[in-house]
């Protein structure tokens, strides 16, 4: 997917730079994958509700991956509030 269908913002992909964008109240957005690790949606779901942070459970792996213009797929991502 090119970079112009990307949610608005800064977008960064991967369960450690979402969870510091979401503890550190950064996070506009969370995308979970719905095929990801039932752990990594657990965990990043829960600090994203006790964030107040919207949540997208709707995407594959592959589809998060290629929204964030990677190879490969990816679990999480989150969008930077701008």
């Amino acid at each position: 997917m090119k970079a112009d269908r990307q949610p608005g913002g800064k977008l960064t992909a991967g369960y450690n730079s979402t969870m510091k964008f979401i503890k550190n109240k950064e996070a506009e957005k969370v995308f979970v994958a719905y095929d990801c690790s039932p752990f990594i949606k657990e965990a990043v779901l829960a600090a994203a509700k006790a964030a107040d942070v919207k949540t997208d459970e709707k995407n594959s792996m592959a589809q998060l991956g290629a929204m964030c213009g990677i190879d490969v797929g990816c679990a999480v991502c989150a969008v930077k509030k701008s």
